[in-house]
Formats: structure tokens, C-alpha cells, sequence
């Protein structure tokens, strides 16, 4: 069933590369209504477009959301893209926010898009939701409602729209007759639903013998008929292992969000890296090794390469001068990849201090390193006479194992006695291995501004998925502002599009997260293209799994680092920012979330390898709230117990090489630090997921909203069951406390993905510490990511089935002779029963 999913994924992100490739046409439509305008701003002005012509525009006479207007196409249309002319210069009658609406009645429609427009003068075309439940939805008639100008003073203007779709009669003949047997289907379905609910058993049974809709999967028809009508219980618990059995729990599994499962590798007892942030970091997984080279250690450039063994998590010393074997200098903020063909790693760029670029070398070198043979070669001494790149930092560079290239892109560009103030970055750049040859595949604006491209960037990550053959380009900031969100690149069509929020994510997680933005010639050549508008009034007040504060934390990271998993086609993001009301747009709602609360209890702390103690919240907290899914406590392979005990170890200290002493030296009778120490995190980590089919982020881990989250539960006296334990653990000064595992927020670290276990990898990184700037860190980490499997939902249902089922014997609703089949199992100690036999225990 897992394998069939990962197919389906795979199917329909082909499709949407398919869907990528096709041209298509401008629709022709007219005004059919509206709801007021005002002046001589006629609806009909948008049919045709006037930048520069203040009156080409329809604006209304409110400010209300009752203001409409809707366009109505010739016949039948799959639509595709929306596309909005502007006028030339900002204006504050420009859409904030808007929704479109479309179907083939004006009284019958379907939300395709919540949106908004960026307040520049460059035109935007936006892609349009085309499915709805894996059905095309045919289009004649477009409802645009306008929610939002930005001046809320002033009312509403569009100044330009078009339509992009196809209206070939033989494909909207078959979408059009597909969408109407989906329609009648589900009209039938809710009448089943209806009358069986409703115990209209005639009616039920009349519908179902004539309609072939079937209400839904017959094993789930026997459940509750076993259930509700016949009370047995038995017959229930057995239908459920064939529906476990089956694989139906497995796509509910891969719907629910991860929670993450941090532990510290690599012990002190062993050779390890010195601290460092700004290095770089690729993996070997057929070898099962990961490699780290270079970075900066708060005084100096470092040119050392080591290994680090996944399954053993010990480290190896390949060399602390690679430049005496013939390898590239001291160097940080440079750009790795390893080449899964050859087994080779390339290293290329660093940062040079402005005052001393006048006296060193500005040669952009390119040297490969054979792991094979232990072997430095320099693939070239200065990939700029050769067509490449010029001496960058801050780059980032991909490997393609079908066609053995490399990709590198963004990146800021080093220029001789010029301060980092000087805002020239690096486009994107192709270098053929087998060729040995650079290919100039988008320059920069700056570098030259008569050609498509979309424009450099630096604090991004590059990931690349060789079956598709696409670029995913996750965050960026360049100058002060920030161009996107998630920009992808293909390499059949060389084509960029952009992934941009849709605002239903803030108070809908079914809904899609994000719409394609397609870049257009003059939005990659003008340099005010894709500034983004400050969004923090649409952040949601609850800070739910799936808002726009994602976008916020990915637009402002200061690093952003990003993996890719093709099998399931997510993209896991590592992104830092300085709590800063300067470098984040929602400042003063983020720093509300990272202040902790001081609350008498015992002192609790990161693991820090670094030597420093900082307070941490648990982890049962960290892990209930980022995955969204809410099992009993000892759920099986997720939740608080697993990761308690993976950390426990750690309460001696031994495995960190530290005794457990406070900040204040303070120990209780029994060991165990009794003082909770107050410390305000200057920065914010978080680890997001993306989703690309769905297009849908979700949070896997939050620095600050973990410990917001741990102070908030122990001052508020909540009757949990996790806070119980943990008061009692508080309170019981005999009884161990359980140190949950947790990496100090940092930033400059990097991470690498082994796709072998489904485990990250973090090492190093700048903590920031305004006492000691140079600061940095050289611990080990390894990030899980996990999820209840089918297992783990069939023990939640007969958990809740079991429930009842004694709520049932209680009130006499069940004989008591029934009991003597439950009695063995429901006799079974809790925490007595293994993971996967069923018959011992079935309930969490």
C-alpha cells in the first residue's frame, strides 16, 4: 500500500510537470455583472490593458466585501492561470487580498484561490486551482472578490485581467461530462449518508439497489453495521485488523504532521570537529559516511575534512590541512556537493574580509576530491575565464547524477575593494563534468540586465530532484528584501515558477498552501521585482501547524538549509533567525513566543557540547504539538515516552561529558538540579516540512514554541496526562528527572539527509551569544522524523472501541458474560505489552 503511494506521488507530480509544459491560450470573455463602480472606472476597462493610463481601471464606490465583479468565457473552460496588469507605478487601490470563485453557473461556484497581489507595477499571472477531490473543474463563468486594498481608506481597483486555459471541445467535453458524474456521485452519496443516519432504511435501501455510487468502502459498511446496529464489539475488533491488515490506515498515516526526535551523536569520548559555524557538509550514503569540510571557528578560516560514520556516529580525521595535500585553502561560506558517481566531493567559493581582498587572489577555484583514492584535483584554478561563476560566497551547488552536472546558484559576488554593503550577486550556472565545460544558464540583474532570469539571492538552499529533473530554490534575501518563497526551476523547459502563499492555509489546512506565480520577463529584469509586502496581520492568532508565519521564518531566515527526500517528495527545511524586530516582519509576535516564563521547578537544560547550559522544555511537549496527532501516552514508535528514553542517559551527564551542576552550582539531595534558570533565546529554530504534492508546509520543530509551550503548561496547572507526569517527576525528589534531548537554537550550522534511515544529521553552528561572539558550537545531532503508523491508529481504535465498549457494560447495555473475552487483554499492564504483538495488548 506504502509503494502504491509513493507511486500515486510520483504519478501526479509528473503530471504537474507535464502540466508545466503546456502553452495556453488567452481566453476571450466579457463583463457579465458586477457589483457597483465608480466615476468613469467601468468594469469594462479591464478587458484591455493600460499601465499608464490612470483611468484604464474598474474601481468600485466601497471598501466592503460585498464588491464583486464576474466574467463570463464563451463556453466551457479548463482556466489555468489568472494574470493581473498593474498600473506603472504603486498604487494603494491595488488588491491586498482577493478571491476568485469559478464554475459553470454564476450561483454555483467553487473558491479556486485566496490570494493577494504584490503593490508593485509589474504584472503577476497566477496559477488557479484546477481539481477539485482529483477531478478538473470546467469554468464559464469567474467571480473576483475584492477583500483587502492596501490602503484600507481607499476602495478597490483591478486594472487588467486575463484568462490563460484551453476551451478545446473535446477535452472540456470529457472534463465537463467527468466533473458531472463527480457531482451526481457525491449529491447520491450524501442522500446515503442522509438516510442511513437518519435510519431511513427503506429509502436507503431503494437508493443504494438503483444507484452504483458506493457510499463508502464495504469494510467500513460492515464496521458499522457490526457496531451500530449489532453492538458487537468482537466482530468490530476483528474488522479492524483486516482493515489495518488491509493497508487502509496508511494514507491517513501519511496525512498526519511529524513530530520531531532529537538526539545527540557523537559523544565527547571520541575525536570530533572543533566548534565551528559556516562549513559545509554532503553524504555518501552507499559508503554510509557524511563529510564536513572548512568553516569558520570565531578567529580563523579552517580547511580540515572530516568523516563521520552513520552507523557507528563516531568521527574521522581525514585531514586537518587539505592544503598541503594539494586540496583548497582555509575557507567558510563556501558551497559542497559529492557526486554519487564517481565518488568525488566539489568544493567551490569562500568569503574573503573586505580588507583583505585587496592583496588576495579573487580566482574563483573549483577542486574535486576523489574519495576513492585519497586525491585532490583542481578542475580549474578560475571557473570565470571559463564561462562559470565569480568568485561567490554564500552559493549553493547540487549534483545531477543522470547527466553528472552541477548546478550552482546565488550567491554574492566577492569584488575587490568593495564592502559587503555592495549588492552584486551570482545567477545560475551548469558545469558539465564529462564535457568540462560552464554553461551561463540565467545571469543575474546586475551582471546583465538584457536577458530572461530570475534574480541572485544568498541565505537559500538548492536542492535538485534528478528523476524530474527540477530546482528547488527554498528561501533567499537579498539586499534588504526578500524576493520569494519557494522558487522552482525546470530544466527541460529551463522555466522558473514560483510557489506563493495562498492565504486559505491560515484557516484551512485542507486546502493547498501555496499557488504557482509564474515569473515573467520583465518581473526577472526589474529590480523591484517580488518585494514582499509585510503580511503580519494575516498571521493566524493561534499559531496553527499550517499559516503564513512558515513563510515569514523561510523568508527571514538568516540560514536556511534544505533536504530532499524523492521518495515521498518532501523537502525538509532547517531555518534560523535572530529573534530581531529589524530582521523579522512579525518581530514582536515572534519575540512574545520565544519569551519563557521562570516557574519553581527543577532546572532544566540543553544538551550543549559547547559547555554552555541553557533551559530547555521537554520533549513529550515538543512532540504532542508538532505532530497534531493526540494518542495516548505510551503510543508505540511516537510521542514522549520513546524520546525520554532515548535522553535518558543523559542525566549523569557521562554522555556529554559533563556533571549536571547548574549555572549556580546548585544540586539537590538526590542529584538533581533543583533551580529552573531564566534565559531569553535570541534565536528562533525551526525545522518545516513541504509537501510537494499537496503544496502544503507543516512544522516539525520550533525552538520557541516548545519552550513557550512547556512554560505555559507548568504555570497553568493543566490536567494532562504528560503534565501529571512531569509534576510528579517534580515533585518526587527521589524519582529521576528524564532530560529530554534538544539542540540549543543556533545558526551557520548545516545538516545533511541520509534517505537510508529517513535521519538528519546537524553538526556546529553560532549560538550568538552577545558575551562571546566568538562562540560556536561542535556538537553532533540527529533528527528524526516520525509519525504513528497503521499499527499505532488500529491500538488508538480499539482503545476508544474498548472505551465504549466498557461505558456499555457499566449501564448494563452489554450481559456481563461478554466480558471473559476481553478480560485477558484489558488485565495486561499498560507498558507491559511489545510493539508488535497484537495479543498481548491492544490497548496504548
Amino acid at each position: 500500500m506504502s509503494a502504491s503511494v509513493d507511486k500515486d506521488d510520483t504519478a501526479m507530480q509528473i503530471d504537474c510537470a507535464q502540466e508545466l509544459r503546456t502553452e495556453y491560450d488567452i481566453l476571450p470573455y466579457e463583463i457579465h455583472s458586477w457589483s457597483n463602480y465608480s466615476a468613469n472606472f467601468l468594469p469594462h476597462n479591464i478587458l484591455t490593458d493600460r499601465p499608464h493610463d490612470q483611468a484604464s481601471r474598474w474601481s468600485t464606490n466601497a471598501n466592503n466585501h460585498r464588491q464583486f465583479i464576474t466574467l463570463r468565457l464563451e463556453r466551457p473552460a479548463l482556466i489555468r492561470l489568472i494574470k493581473f496588469g498593474k498600473f506603472y507605478k504603486t498604487h494603494v487601490c491595488n488588491l491586498k487580498e482577493f478571491k476568485i470563485f469559478g464554475g459553470m453557473t454564476e450561483d454555483n461556484m467553487i473558491e479556486l484561490l485566496y490570494s493577494g497581489l504584490r503593490n508593485d507595477s509589474e504584472a503577476e499571472t497566477i496559477s488557479l486551482r484546477q481539481k477539485l477531490h482529483g477531478h478538473y473543474i470546467p469554468c464559464q463563468y469567474i467571480k473576483i472578490q475584492p477583500l483587502l486594498a492596501y490602503d484600507q481608506k481607499f476602495n478597490f481597483s483591478i486594472w487588467h485581467v486575463e484568462l490563460r486555459g484551453t476551451m478545446d471541445l473535446q477535452i472540456m467535453h470529457r472534463i465537463t461530462n467527468d466533473f458531472m458524474r463527480f457531482k451526481e456521485q457525491e449529491v447520491v452519496r450524501a442522500c446515503l449518508k442522509f438516510f442511513r443516519d437518519r435510519n431511513y432504511s427503506d429509502a436507503f435501501g431503494a437508493l443504494s439497489q438503483q444507484s452504483t455510487t458506493c457510499l463508502e468502502a464495504p469494510i467500513l459498511s460492515e464496521i458499522r453495521s457490526a457496531l451500530v446496529e449489532e453492538g458487537d464489539y468482537d466482530r468490530v475488533e476483528k474488522l479492524l485488523y483486516q482493515a489495518e491488515h488491509s493497508g487502509m490506515f496508511l494514507r491517513y498515516s501519511a496525512r498526519i504532521p511529524y513530530a520531531s526526535v532529537w538526539k545527540p551523536v557523537g559523544s565527547t569520548a571520541y575525536v570530533m570537529p572543533p566548534p565551528r559555524g559556516g562549513h559545509q557538509m554532503c553524504v555518501d550514503e552507499d559508503s554510509r559516511v557524511a563529510y564536513l569540510f572548512g568553516g569558520w571557528d570565531g578567529t580563523s578560516n579552517l580547511d580540515d575534512l572530516w568523516m563521520f560514520n552513520l552507523d557507528t556516529h563516531k568521527w574521522n580525521c581525514i585531514s586537518m590541512n587539505t592544503r598541503d595535500q594539494g586540496g583548497p585553502g582555509p575557507r567558510s561560506c563556501h558551497s559542497m556537493c559529492f557526486d554519487s558517481v564517481h565518488k568525488c566531493i566539489y568544493i567551490m567559493g569562500k568569503y574573503i574580509d573586505h580588507e583583505f581582498r585587496g592583496s588576495s587572489s579573487l580566482d574563483n577555484d573549483l577542486y574535486c576530491y576523489d574519495t576513492i583514492n585519497n586525491e585532490w584535483v583542481v578542475l580549474s584554478e578560475n571557473t570565470e575565464v571559463m564561462n562559470g561563476p565569480k568568485l561567490v560566497f554564500n552559493t549553493q551547488m547540487v549534483f545531477d547524477p543522470r547527466y553528472c552536472r552541477i548546478y550552482i546558484y546565488g550567491g554574492k559576488v566577492v569584488l575587490p575593494d568593495a564592502g559587503d554593503s555592495t549588492m552584486v550577486y551570482s545567477g545560475l550556472y551548469c558545469f558539465d563534468l564529462r564535457k568540462h565545460r560552464w554553461t551561463k544558464l540565467k545571469p543575474d540583474f546586475h551582471m546583465l540586465d538584457q536577458e530572461q532570469h530570475v534574480r541572485g539571492r544568498y541565505f537559500h538552499s538548492l536542492l535538485i530532484d534528478p528523476d524530474l529533473q527540477r530546482l528547488y530554490i527554498i528561501s533567499s534575501k537579498r539586499d534588504v528584501t526578500v524576493p520569494s518563497n519557494l522558487i522552482v526551476y525546470d530544466i527541460a523547459t529551463d522555466t522558473f515558477f514560483e510557489k506563493m502563499t495562498d492565504l486559505n492555509a491560515a484557516d484551512t489546512p485542507n486546502q493547498p498552501m501555496t499557488q504557482e506565480r509564474f515569473l515573467s520577463e520583465q518581473q526577472r529584469l526589474n529590480p523591484t521585482y517580488l518585494t514582499v509586502n509585510n503580511q503580519s496581520a494575516r498571521v493566524h492568532p493561534d499559531f496553527g501547524d499550517h499559516h503564513p508565519l512558515h513563510v515569514h521564518l523561510l523568508q527571514d531566515g538568516r540560514t536556511i538549509k534544505a533536504t530532499l527526500d524523492t521518495k515521498r517528495q518532501e523537502i525538509y527545511v532547517l531555518a534560523s533567525v535572530q529573534n530581531d524586530t529589524h530582521t523579522m516582519p512579525s518581530g514582536s509576535l515572534i519575540q512574545s513566543m520565544m519569551s519563557a516564563r521562570s516557574f519553581g521547578g527543577p532546572a532544566l537544560g540543553y544538551h550543549d557540547q559547547g559547555g554552555v547550559s541553557t533551559p530547555y522544555i521537554g520533549s513529550m511537549y515538543t512532540q504532542s504539538f508538532g505532530a497534531g496527532f493526540f494518542p495516548c501516552s505510551n503510543m508505540v514508535g511516537s510521542g514522549s515516552h520513546r524520546e525520554s528514553e532515548q535522553s535518558a542517559p543523559s542525566r549523569s551527564g557521562s554522555a556529554l561529558g559533563r556533571n549536571d551542576q547548574g549555572l549556580d552550582g546548585s544540586r539537590s539531595a538526590g542529584g538533581t538540579q533543583r533551580q529552573y534558570q531564566r534565559q531569553h533565546e535570541n534565536i528562533l529554530m525551526v525545522v518545516l516540512c513541504y509537501h510537494i504534492p499537496t503544496e502544503t508546509w507543516t512544522e516539525v520543530h520550533n525552538s520557541a514554541r516548545s519552550l513557550a509551550q512547556f512554560g505555559s503548561a507548568s504555570n497553568s496547572g493543566t490536567a494532562t496526562l504528560s503534565d501529571d507526569r512531569m509534576a510528579s517527576q517534580i515533585a518526587d525528589e527521589d524519582f529521576p528527572i528524564r532530560r529530554p534531548s534538544l539542540p540549543p537554537p543556533r545558526f551557520a550550522q548545516d545538516w545533511v539527509f541520509d534517505s537510508t534511515t529517513r535521519k538528519h544529521i546537524m553538526f556546529g553552528g553560532n549560538p550568538n551569544r552577545p558575551s562571546d561572539k566568538s562562540a560556536r558550537f561542535n556538537d553532533t545531532w540527529e533528527l528524526e522524523f516520525t509519525r504513528p503508523d497503521s499499527r499505532d491508529i488500529l491500538r488508538r481504535a480499539l482503545c476508544v472501541l474498548r472505551q465504549r465498549r466498557l461505558l456499555d457494560m457499566c449501564v448494563g447495555a452489554e450481559p456481563p458474560a461478554s466480558c471473559s473475552a476481553m478480560s485477558p487483554k484489558m488485565q495486561v499492564s499498560v507498558d507491559s505489552h511489545p510493539a508488535d504483538d497484537y495479543g498481548e495488548s491492544a490497548i496504548p
